[in-house]
């Protein structure tokens, strides 16, 4: 792309008509017709992130709560990355949009960003991602590598030393993380001009935890300050327009940002008023989610409390809400399978087997749940020892592709079952192939040891 052809792509105002438009569509709930509006005025503005990026992003947040799915086998061929960059930009931004959790698709998009040199778009999507990374039960130390190196890129020391250090609390002894964290830290101080003023660079490298912790609480401070102004506008935008279902989702959503008790509970009576005044299942269904969200923060107190008896009361008592919960929105989507997925886990957990199996036979046609699905369901014919049923499922889920954590849970479970029904030999090779994938899998070790043991015994029995 030459210099002339970068500028005209990024004059301002080309996209206006379609960001307004996608606007007013939102607005309606009509999430996909909005993402498909936002993706034409970003192809036209790429670096507006004020009228784009942004409001594409809570767009697809919202379409993603309300069971939106992620883009299929056609949209991921047709928005595959191109030669043109803003091209390669617009699609990495309309998968990002239908699944907004996914790294891969944010990667995409920063990778565009840097080759249309989009450095406020690069910051935005790297904070976004660097977010993931604490949100994540284990940060990825490559990727965090990949955020240090955009930030870095445009010289946002700070973010790019945050991100370093989660990389270095995962491998503290890692030379080569080490090595770059002293080089930006020496850039920051050098970009602050601390080492020319002050001609002490021990001290201004010092200096950069005490400027590293100030920044954090100013974010604070500002995430905070800025999330109940949103609150605010968004319940101003409400009272004007109550029966509108965008505007009701809006100030839902905003309000379910803070993780409070007092804005939950806003968020429910605004719900409840909703359902009433409209009758629109939906509605109904996002009290549930509130209260499920309360619920399981509240057995999380228990349980860090040590009050075991009085958390497991607690799950006892979820439980029982979530399936009705779950047996209510099945039938009020009796075609949406991860609902029956849901369900049919619940089922499982609560003991009422031929449920679950009734609901997890339709769930395992859903390509995304097809393995989840007939894990629980091989483990609920077990639950009613029908241990050659649950065999055969679990042998049929093992032909698909799937990760290793999910193969090493299914054939464990496998080898379980084939123990249970007699068949030593078939069940040592199914431990003895998840102790060689992870030796340290749940008892695998003793299950083996267990097995190998009875195996010798029959040989002996049969020799005498």
């Amino acid at each position: 792309m030459t210099q002339a052809d970068k500028a005209e792509s990024l004059k301002p105002g080309k996209g206006k008509v379609f960001f307004e438009r996608a606007e007013e569509v939102a607005e309606t709930g009509n999430w996909d017709f909005a993402v498909e509006l936002y993706i034409e005025g970003i192809r036209r503005e790429p670096d507006n992130i004020k009228q784009g990026h942004q409001p594409l992003r809570q767009v697809s947040l919202k379409r993603k709560a309300q069971g939106g799915k992620g883009p299929g086998i056609g949209e991921k061929l047709k928005h595959r990355p191109s030669k043109d960059p803003v091209e390669s930009l617009a699609n990495a931004c309309f998968l990002l949009a239908k699944e907004p959790g996914s790294i891969s698709y944010m990667t995409q998009v920063l990778q565009a960003a840097g080759k249309l040199e989009l450095s406020p778009l690069t910051k935005w999507i790297c904070d976004i991602l660097l977010e993931s990374q604490r949100q994540a039960k284990k940060a990825n130390v490559r990727l965090l590598e990949v955020i240090t190196a955009a930030y870095r890129g445009i010289e946002d020391y700070v973010s790019a030393i945050e991100a370093l250090e989660m990389a270095r609390v995962i491998q503290p002894n890692d030379g080569h993380i080490q090595e770059m964290l002293s080089d930006l830290s020496a850039k920051y101080t050098l970009q602050k001009g601390k080492y020319g003023q002050e001609g002490d660079f021990t001290k201004g490298v010092l200096d950069l935890e005490g400027q590293k912790a100030l920044y954090k609480e100013d974010m604070l401070a500002q995430d905070r300050e800025y999330l109940e102004s949103q609150i605010e506008k968004a319940r101003k935008e409400y009272l004007a327009a109550p029966t509108i279902p965008g505007k009701i989702n809006a100030v839902v959503d905003a309000v379910l940002r803070i993780e409070e008790e007092a804005f939950e509970n806003e968020a429910v009576d605004i719900l409840t008023k909703a359902h009433a005044d409209s009758g629109a299942y939906q509605f109904k269904m996002r009290i549930g989610d509130v209260k499920i969200r309360q619920m399981t923060r509240r057995y999380r107190k228990l349980v860090k409390e040590g009050d075991k008896e009085a958390a497991a009361e607690h799950l006892k008592a979820q439980l029982a809400f979530e399936l009705q919960e779950y047996t209510q929105r099945a039938i009020n989507y009796p075609t949406d399978l991860s609902l029956k997925f849901e369900l049919g886990r619940r089922q499982y957990m609560a003991g009422r087997y031929d449920d679950a199996i009734g609901s997890l036979q339709q769930a395992q046609r859903d390509p995304r749940r097809h393995i989840a699905a007939m894990n629980y369901l091989g483990q609920a014919f077990e639950g009613k020892e029908w241990h050659r049923e649950a065999a055969e499922t679990y042998e049929r889920a093992l032909e698909a592709e799937m990760s290793e954590n999910r193969a090493k849970e299914i054939r464990y479970n496998l080898g379980n079952v084939l123990e249970k029904m007699g068949e030593l030999e078939r069940a040592q090779k199914e431990f003895s192939t998840v102790a060689q994938i992870d030796f340290n899998y749940k008892d695998v070790r003793e299950r083996l040891e267990q097995v190998n043991k009875a195996i010798d015994e029959a040989a002996k029995s049969e020799s005498k």
